[in-house]
């Protein structure tokens, strides 16, 4: 039996979407542990600065607000 052009097409493709569908499943969580991972240590170093949303979600807080507390607070105590 000899493979003909369609049939090793089929099978490159069917090989070719396995792959692309398996490393989509299991890429998702790990991409997900290593930011979270990245964002948790950035914050811990004191690099930037996260509040929770409703949701419960870290968001990151823009510069902007955080020199405007400081700023406020700076005020109080002079």
């Amino acid at each position: 039996m000899t493979m003909d052009i369609y049939l090793h097409t089929v099978l490159a493709m069917g090989a070719i979407g396995a792959a692309y569908y398996a490393g989509s499943y299991f890429a998702k969580p790990a991409v997900e542990d290593i930011v979270g991972s990245i964002l948790e240590t950035l914050e811990k170093e004191g690099f930037v600065e996260t509040s929770l949303d409703k949701d419960g979600d870290k968001e990151l807080v823009p510069i902007s607000e955080l020199i405007a507390n400081a700023v406020k607070e700076s005020k109080k105590t002079t």
